[in-house]
């Protein structure tokens, strides 16, 4: 691939609803430019973009995946991302490093969940796009009416630029709106626009150029008069136009019979901004912000926006360069982890595909292997010069599972793996409860959990189960008590004797455990008090009443006895231990749960349901309030128990366009039934060991 300029290089992420022929788009764009010599399909497990066994096996994409082509002197960054919710993760990935996104919209299903959702990441980041309605050659897709469903949703700005000619089976081509002319496919010569079509064009033509000329007055005056304009100026306010945000132009196309490419590939060319005119970005440096321009000869800094852990290859780092040029053996600083990178090769890639280069320019993006420390979201730049640009904001984890691993032999790769996992998908979460014993696998869904485990299998060959997290209950008590904890025994020789008198009150929430002493006459010798103490946390700690901890209490030793000969700090201790199990008895224990603080966000229609469901989930609703386009936030106090799988239900209530965090909040006393139910599997169990020991 030859070597460019910035001004030349066009960084588009693909973006869309799940399903919606992202990745089949760029398949047919590469095969049509004659970067492919066969067109990979999505269904068949042969789209070169697709690299991921689990991609094969559900036909989806699951990682941000680069194509680079270079068309009429171009070279055009394809970053196609994930439309599933699960996997949004790389879809900001993509979006973080791209200049400006191809929206594709499915001509049969029209505007879906997910291109509402991407939409308003669009807005926020006022990314310049241009929409693709995409299978028109279907026999639903209808291009007039997802036009109209796209200005209904999002304004008069979004207008035709290239349109059908024909449909259905009988799609012949596209009719490009600023020249009036006919592509019937891509590599054919342009032609007159039919009589037949004249007036409906017509039309299309007037809102694309009212669109263009309302973007600049000179050119509206001019409009009004009745004057002619150019191709080269209309061109060229267009231009201006997408880039700032007031127009977004909408192009048709169908990959089964290769229609509307020409004209796909001209509008990115064209219509959609290079690095240069993105301008500059803005990082941090020891003495406050710092600005780098998208210029070769600029200082290096570069943006690692993904990672691969392949346990064959090793790491593969996928790098946008910002401003400066990356050479192969460079030796480059990591300004996160203040260590210093060799790089050895750079490659450009197409899917698995890779070419090696002998230098990347600003603005272009590219793949480094085997970088030691680096991982997503470090920034790499020269020695002399550091910088750290902000990290990508992924997602939060909202569907967790506990896990463990299968054999010996599991448990001991199953850190290195995990380790691994989250470098390759920071939305991956991973923490061990300390409550409850369990390591805790946190992704943003249930298909996010089950491609997580498939990787921990295929790619490092560790297996696990996974199974719903234990809720970590704890235990307090409402009363004072007091009771003895007596250990004796004798095995010949000489024996085991503690006994110690306690008594323990309640404290307020959130006290945790204060051992305390009152021992007068030395029924108790001093050196045995905190085998005593030690006895009592490590009891609290297993619980007595469900095998949970039990905390906001204070034990007080007040008494006891003791033998000159069979005392020992481990009778003390046990003895301490039996002490508060019996005291705990007589204290009026109950049980406390944890609770989230939940904010969920939801379509206004689907409101009454999902309130309904919250109050089903013994949830206590806060308020709500407006969260704009037509959504409201909720707030919302609810049980953890109740919302393990409450993101694969939100999804299924609001079919996927609601959204929720969960943060914890506090303990509070679980209702007696609940309580009951968690205590009886604590005994049918046997209380062999604490619950959270299982």
């Amino acid at each position: 691939m030859v070597a460019v300029t910035p001004d030349r290089i066009r960084n588009v992420a693909v973006v869309g609803h799940g399903g919606s022929g992202k990745t089949t788009l760029v398949e047919t764009l590469l095969n049509v430019i004659g970067t492919t010599t066969r067109l990979g399909k999505v269904d068949d497990g042969t789209s070169i973009l697709d690299t991921d066994p689990e991609e094969h096996r559900r036909h989806i994409t699951i990682n941000v995946t680069i194509a680079q082509v270079m068309h009429d002197g171009t070279k055009i960054n394809f970053v196609d991302t994930p439309g599933f919710a699960d996997f949004a993760g790389d879809q900001k990935a993509g979006l973080r490093v791209a200049d400006a996104a191809l929206v594709v919209v499915d001509g049969s299903a029209g505007v879906q969940v997910g291109t509402q959702l991407v939409w308003r990441d669009l807005e926020v980041r006022t990314l310049p796009r241009v929409v693709v309605i995409s299978r028109l050659d279907r026999e639903n897709a209808d291009f007039d009416a997802t036009l109209e469903q796209l200005r209904e949703a999002y304004g008069i700005r979004v207008v035709p630029l290239h349109v059908p000619l024909g449909e259905h089976q009988g799609l012949a081509g596209t009719i490009d709106l600023l020249h009036g002319t006919v592509l019937r496919g891509p590599k054919d010569p342009i032609e007159e626009l039919p009589d037949t079509d004249r007036e409906r064009i017509g039309e299309y033509r007037r809102v694309l150029v009212e669109a263009i000329v309302e973007t600049r007055d000179d050119l509206m005056e001019r409009y009004l008069e009745g004057k002619e304009m150019s191709y080269d100026e209309l061109r060229d306010a267009l231009h201006a136009a997408v880039r700032e945000g007031k127009v977004v132009p909408v192009v048709a196309v169908a990959a089964a019979k290769r229609v509307g490419f020409a004209g796909l590939l001209s509008t990115i060319v064209e219509m959609l901004p290079s690095p240069v005119e993105g301008g500059a970005i803005i990082g941090s440096a020891s003495d406050g912000e710092v600005a780098r321009r998208p210029d070769p000869a600029e200082k290096l800094c570069a943006f690692v926006f993904k990672t691969l852990a392949d346990p064959f290859v090793g790491k593969l780092s996928y790098v946008r360069v910002y401003s400066g040029t990356l050479r192969p053996n460079a030796h480059v600083l990591d300004s996160a982890k203040t260590e210093v990178e060799r790089v050895g090769q750079i490659f450009n890639l197409r899917g698995k595909e890779q070419e090696p280069v002998d230098e990347v320019v600003a603005g272009d993006i590219c793949a480094i292997p085997k970088l030691t420390a680096s991982t997503t979201n470090s920034t790499l730049c020269d020695r002399d010069a550091p910088i750290t640009l902000p990290a990508i904001d992924f997602p939060p984890p909202s569907f967790s599972v506990a896990i463990e691993p299968a054999s010996k032999a599991d448990l001991d790769k199953l850190g290195t793996a995990l380790h691994k996992l989250t470098d390759e998908d920071p939305t991956l979460h991973v923490r061990r409860d300390d409550a409850t014993h369990e390591t805790i696998l946190s992704a943003i869904g249930e298909s996010a959990i089950e491609v997580a485990v498939h990787h921990l299998k295929d790619k490092f060959g560790v297996q696990v189960e996974t199974r719903t997290p234990r809720v970590p209950y704890r235990e307090s008590v409402r009363g004072k008590a007091s009771a003895q904890g007596r250990y004796k025994k004798q095995t010949g020789g000489h024996g085991q004797f503690g006994d110690v008198w306690l008594s323990i009150e309640p404290l307020q929430p959130g006290s945790g455990v204060e051992f305390a002493t009152k021992v007068v006459g030395g029924s108790v010798p001093k050196n045995f008090f905190p085998a005593v103490e030690k006895g009592v946390r490590e009891q609290a700690l297993k619980g007595v009443l469900a095998g949970y901890p039990l905390s906001d209490f204070r034990a007080t030793l007040y008494d006891g006895s003791y033998h000159t000969v069979d005392s020992s700090e481990m009778s003390f201790k046990i003895a301490g231990s039996l002490a508060l199990q019996n005291c705990v008895k007589e204290s009026q224990p109950y049980l406390l749960e944890p609770v989230m603080d939940l904010e969920v966000t939801v379509p206004e229609e689907q409101m009454g349901d999902v309130l309904s469901d919250l109050n089903g989930r013994r949830g206590r609703v806060l308020g709500m309030d407006a969260a704009g386009a037509g959504h409201q936030r909720i707030r919302a106090h609810v049980p953890m128990a109740e919302i393990f799988r409450y993101a694969t239900d939100l999804r299924s209530m609001t079919g996927g366009r609601g959204v929720f965090t969960a943060t914890f909040l506090n303990y509070e006393e679980c209702p007696s039934h609940i309580a009951a139910k968690v205590v009886d599997e604590h005994e049918s169990r046997g209380a062999k060991e604490p619950a959270a020991a299982h």
